[in-house]
């Protein structure tokens, strides 16, 4: 398709369909993505119709629509997450007993258990194993 300048005052949803029809008849391959200008012209017109009304009539997928009109809602994770490089552990002391006992395991699968007393840091402790 060649390049066309749109226009987007007092554009229509009929001039965009048209547009949208006459791109998707001469696109090279079906995996060819739609050219932005057509997008920012489908963006002015769910600015003025709702995002429902303009993706039924140009046949455009509603979130993708929505997503340009306001931004991506959630960040996109990949499929496969980073194990966590930082870890917050709360630590505040038990009220009534004297002692406490502590397990904790590495992610290595190596297991520590500790009984100490019950106002005792272990912070540094734990910091140090599980590096």
């Amino acid at each position: 398709m060649e390049q066309q300048t749109i226009i987007t005052d007092k554009i229509t949803i009929e001039e965009i369909r048209s547009q949208l029809e006459s791109w998707r008849k001469n696109k090279r391959n079906h995996r060819e993505p739609i050219p932005k200008e057509l997008w920012q012209a489908a963006v002015e017109l769910a600015r003025c119709h709702s995002i429902n009304t303009v993706s039924k009539a140009l046949r455009l997928s509603y979130a993708d629509l929505k997503d340009r009109l306001y931004g991506p809602s959630k960040p996109k994770l990949s499929k496969r997450q980073k194990p966590a490089s930082f870890i917050e552990l709360k630590y505040s002391p038990p009220l009534m007993p004297e002692e406490i006992t502590v397990e904790i395991e590495n992610k290595k699968g190596c297991k520590m258990r500790i009984c100490l007393r019950a106002d005792a840091d272990i912070t540094t402790l734990i910091k140090s194993f599980c590096q």
